[in-house]
């Protein structure tokens, strides 16, 4: 697993927004957003129609590595815009996950009808 070092993240976030800026562009916080679903529709573009393990062998990674900073960058504009503490927000939602789907529910039953049971049952006990 690779490690994400926080201080280089910080000043990746700040460099975008210096690059941003440096050219004038200062798009609102709603066309951010656009263009987060945007960019990332052109990442899932690059894995349309695959359906084997070895369709992911013949992808090129530039072009995917690409798309995925593509909607990073969109990302972190938005949380600059919108006055989010990325990290707080990533801590806080783990903690969220935790609570919606504790570990000891998914005991050898890591399938896809199982998550969409638990994912039903946990949004009808919030309305």
């Amino acid at each position: 697993m690779t490690k994400l070092d926080v201080n280089k993240l910080a000043e990746l976030h700040e460099k975008i927004l210096e690059f941003n800026s440096r050219r004038g562009w200062n798009p609102s916080a709603q066309n951010v957003a656009k263009s987060v679903v945007i960019e990332a529709a052109e990442l899932l573009e690059h894995f349309q129609w695959d359906n084997k393990e070895e369709d992911l062998k013949k992808k090129n990674f530039t072009e995917i590595g690409f798309e995925i900073v593509d909607v990073m960058w969109y990302l972190f504009i938005l949380v600059d815009k919108l006055d989010i503490d990325l990290i707080d927000a990533i801590s806080h939602k783990l903690n969220h996950n935790e609570q919606k789907y504790p570990a000891e529910m998914f005991n050898g039953k890591h399938n896809s009808e199982f998550y969409y049971a638990q994912k039903k049952k946990y949004r009808e006990g919030n309305k």
